[in-house]
């Protein structure tokens, strides 16, 4: 019956609350005020909704939420319990408020759940507009490549950042709120909705799903082997077919093969499913008319909720064997690289294309023929293996000082032991023996490209007041994600750690030069390793200020926390 009435209400041209019109057919999106305007008059016509405020942002303007379900009336008050046994779907719009399409379909998918009946199973938490900011820096011209809506937001927020490049780092207010409403909610589905960019094509919406080789197993096989395929047979029946996200830009072509996109933490879907949540982006293309974008993911969003209505019993029992088998996990990978031998085939509704010559540059450009549709089959690759994999610590310990970590693992309720006294143990210490740095600001950041690292057994004292952690506990993915040095998307990473980079002590050479020669008179294994140095590194020994340093960096001397990644570990035995 909802599909019907959601075939129904797609006929409408506009749809009114309190004076604001949908005007997607014609090419517009809703100002910010307006969407907020729609979702009140939302909240006052349906007793199963609500309009409720959540954290800061950026922008000055505090994050909407809007909740639907069968006893969301009486929320704030009662929205843990409102949740209690239901499948929640968290639904994300315009985190690059440029692409639109999510912000207005969102209003129109949840009309009509709300006309339909709302799930008993299902409880549904829409972020109306997350980039509040980049909502009200609204132009005509920044999306260049894109077909409409006349006039739209900015991809970067009220700070000029990316807010899908800040999950894990968390620099924007929006982030740390989006955490706080996260953890509150708990969802298992989570959906953010987008618009792409690059390779032209036939499709209206691909799909991101968040990467199966990097999930707990049991969420993957549910995903790749029930949810995915029954989502992209729904779609198709409902004339929007689609294919995963089409991973191409520049003068590549879709007909030559793509890989699977690789969204690590940083990305929206990448940290929620830290948390064994099911990770979905929807991509309209950039081409298509904007009513037809809007339309498109409606329709998902129906699907998804229908789906989740239909199997929400198995979601939740899924998401709860996820959660025990990470409690026996005794390594995790950390990073990952595509597998180029993997693929599937699969038909792919493109178009013809040539190279032919630019009238400015004079060079060959690539040009689509849309009026010469032509399907190829293609190669999908969407395997990817581990780079990196590190045994699990039965704790770590990161010291107080480092409180802007601590903070963010507080946040995202992750348990920590404060140690009562100061502390002497054994552990595990981490020493970085390579890293480059990136050569221009990324996000706010210069964050590590290269890094490798060592481990050495050492007695360290601790403070009190320094946490443990133990990672027998449900957020272990997220912990070791942001804990392990060299994990894709670390802490270490994203500059959080840089003060260890700096050596704080020193020598003057006219005076260490007697105590270097004491130093090697007394220390024959000293001596034999500067001696085998200077015979594998003759350009730099060639310098009497870096023959004296490799002995200064041998001796008591050397600081011990230049270059040691502060966070320890602590093994089982």
């Amino acid at each position: 019956m909802r599909l019907f009435y959601c075939l129904l209400f797609s006929m409408i041209n506009f749809w009114s609350f309190a004076q604001i019109q949908l005007d997607y057919e014609e090419n517009k999106t809703l100002e910010y005020d307006e969407v907020v305007e729609a979702y009140k008059a939302l909240d006052k016509r349906y007793s199963n909704a609500r309009l409720i405020e959540s954290g800061p942002t950026d922008s000055g303007r505090k994050l909407k939420l809007f909740l639907i379900g069968k006893e969301v009336s009486d929320a704030p008050i009662n929205i843990l319990s409102a949740r209690r046994d239901r499948t929640i779907m968290l639904i994300n719009n315009g985190i690059h408020a440029g692409e639109s399409c999510g912000i207005d379909a969102s209003i129109l998918f949840a009309q009509d759940i709300l006309e339909t009946g709302v799930p008993e199973n299902v409880f549904i938490v829409i972020v109306p507009a997350y980039n509040i900011g980049g909502v009200l820096n609204r132009n005509c011209c920044t999306r260049a490549n894109q077909d409409g809506p006349d006039m739209h937001g900015f991809r970067g927020n009220a700070r000029n950042l990316d807010l899908n490049r800040d999950f894990i780092k968390a620099d924007a207010l929006n982030t740390t709120t989006f955490h706080r409403l996260f953890h509150q909610f708990k969802p298992h589905i989570f959906v953010d909705t987008h618009t792409s960019n690059g390779a032209d094509y036939q499709y209206t919406l691909t799909l991101i799903s968040t990467q199966k080789d990097k999930l707990n197993p049991e969420i993957s096989r549910f995903l790749t082997e029930k949810m995915e395929p029954e989502l992209y047979d729904e779609m198709k029946k409902k004339s929007w077919e689609m294919v995963p996200y089409v991973n191409v830009y520049g003068n590549n072509t879709p007909d030559k093969g793509y890989n699977a996109f690789l969204e690590t933490p940083r990305y929206a879907s990448g940290y929620t499913t830290l948390f064994n949540t099911i990770g979905f982006i929807t991509e309209t293309h950039m081409l298509k008319p904007y009513k037809d974008r809007v339309e498109s993911t409606r329709v998902f969003l129906n699907t998804i909720t229908n789906y989740a209505e239909n199997h929400s019993e198995e979601i939740q029992e899924v998401r709860e064997r996820a959660w025990k088998y990470d409690r026996t996990l005794k390594t995790m990978d950390v990073d990952w690289e595509l597998d180029k031998k993997a693929f599937r085939e699969m038909e792919f509704k493109g178009y013809e294309y040539d190279f032919i010559k630019s009238e400015i540059s004079g060079r060959n450009r690539l040009k689509y023929f849309r009026n010469k549709p032509k399907t190829y089959n293609v190669k999908y690759f969407d395997s990817y293996t581990s780079s990196k994999e590190v045994e699990i610590p039965e704790y770590y310990i990161v010291p107080s000082a480092w409180h802007r970590v601590i903070e963010l693992l507080h946040l995202n309720k992750v348990y920590m032991l404060p140690l009562e006294k100061d502390t002497t143990f054994a552990v595990h210490s981490t020493y970085i023996s390579n890293f480059k740095f990136g050569n221009t600001p990324y996000e706010g950041h210069f964050p590590l490209r290269q890094l490798s690292t060592l481990e050495k057994v050492q007695e360290r004292k601790f403070w009190k007041g320094d946490v443990m952690i133990p990672t027998d506990q449900r957020n272990v993915r997220f912990i070791v994600s942001v804990l392990e040095a060299e994990a894709v998307d670390s802490y270490l990473r994203w500059n959080f750690y840089d003060e260890i980079f700096q050596q704080k002590e020193g020598f003057s050479a006219y005076v260490f030069e007697d105590t270097a020669l004491e130093l090697l008179k007394n220390d024959p294994e000293l001596k034999k390793s500067f001696e085998k140095w200077k015979e594998d590194n003759p350009e730099e020994a060639k310098s009497g200020r870096n023959q004296l340093l490799f002995i200064y960096k041998k001796s008591e001397m050397y600081e011990k926390e230049h270059l040691r990644y502060p966070v320890a570990k602590i093994y089982s035995k």
